[in-house]
């Protein structure tokens, strides 16, 4: 078959089952990955905001030290 409808052929033509089915598979697993490692995560980030929080903290105790210390 040769012409317009050769290409369209390609295009209506079934995908590989095998080879969907292997990247629905590949995706799944990631999707999986992704959310037994999303708790982790969290706590990850929750814990790094504090931390800046924290030293933000103390370097506005030691800049109002300083300006004291200046005034004086």
């Amino acid at each position: 078959m040769s012409g317009t409808f050769a290409a369209a052929r390609r295009f209506l033509s079934m995908p590989d089952t095998e080879a969907s089915r292997a990247r629905a598979e590949r995706l799944f697993k990631a999707r999986e990955e992704l959310k037994a490692d999303a708790p982790k995560a969290t706590a990850d980030y929750y814990a790094a905001v504090q931390r800046v929080r924290e030293r933000t903290r103390e370097l506005r105790r030691m800049r109002l030290a300083r300006e004291a210390a200046q005034k004086t």
